[in-house]
């Protein structure tokens, strides 16, 4: 007999660290990971997820104008991992 979790979770994944963190401010980067041209997406019990992260978007001296907080994490394509938000995660994670 199979069981089907109660809860589950929409999960887009991104790729591991960078090797070493950005000088200016420590923080590591990210992206979306793909295989063939499609992005890695899995749907998982909730009960197997560890931590959340916040995503700070990765741009130059300036956002994108049509960059909102609605459509950023779709129209991004990288990302730091901010260690600032949650001290436990932050201990975890690295």
């Amino acid at each position: 007999m199979i069981l089907i979790p109660k809860h589950l979770a929409y999960i887009e994944w991104f790729s591991p660290f960078t090797r070493t963190s950005e000088r200016n401010h420590g923080m590591h980067k990210v992206s979306r990971s793909y295989e063939n041209g499609e992005q890695l997406v899995s749907i998982i019990s909730v009960k197997d997820i560890r931590r959340s992260v916040h995503l700070i978007p990765k741009f130059g001296c300036s956002a994108p104008r049509d960059w909102t907080s609605s459509n950023v994490l779709e129209l991004c394509t990288e990302f730091f991992v901010s260690p600032f938000t949650d001290r436990h995660a932050y201990a975890t994670i690295y």
